[in-house]
């Protein structure tokens, strides 16, 4: 059976989002987000851009995220900064403070972010991603420990 929808859909201004407002932390970009130490490499992506010349540069945040977003989604250049554009999730991991309906970047800029963060500079990345994250653990089983060891004393 179908019955046509008797109520009109609003304009998009008045859409409601399911997330009220606020994003969720447990999106997977939210998490990926803080997994990222952005600003221990922030120092070294900045050496590369001269202090007195040239156009002020997008921050590394930006530079990376959006390259990461375009490999996990495998989409193109301009589709990319589109992806951007409509999701405030993505938007999130990218560094912006609030969503806006304009693209953020550029699509020709991921050309320029390509050159700058090479595969040395991202596996430096990963290894300091995995070495924080095996440090947590660690420190989590040390916890667990100490607390069974003080039940046993019990």
């Amino acid at each position: 059976m179908y019955r046509k929808e008797e109520q009109p859909l609003p304009p998009p201004e008045k859409f409601e989002l399911p997330f009220e407002g606020k994003l969720s932390p447990n999106n997977r970009w939210v998490i990926m987000a803080e997994l990222i130490p952005w600003d221990d490499f922030e120092e070294e992506y900045a050496k590369l851009f001269s202090a007195e010349k040239g156009a002020p540069a997008k921050l590394f945040r930006m530079a990376l995220g959006t390259l990461i977003i375009k490999e996990k989604l495998g989409t193109s250049d301009r589709e990319t900064i589109e992806q951007i554009r409509e999701n405030p999730y993505l938007q999130y991991f990218i560094g912006l403070n609030c969503y806006q309906q304009e693209p953020p970047l550029e699509s020709s800029m991921l050309v320029h972010f390509r050159k700058r963060i090479d595969g040395e500079l991202i596996n430096k990345i990963n290894k300091k991603i995995v070495k924080r994250e095996i440090d947590k653990s660690d420190k989590e089983v040390k916890k667990k420990r100490i607390v069974s060891k003080k039940k046993e004393k019990k």
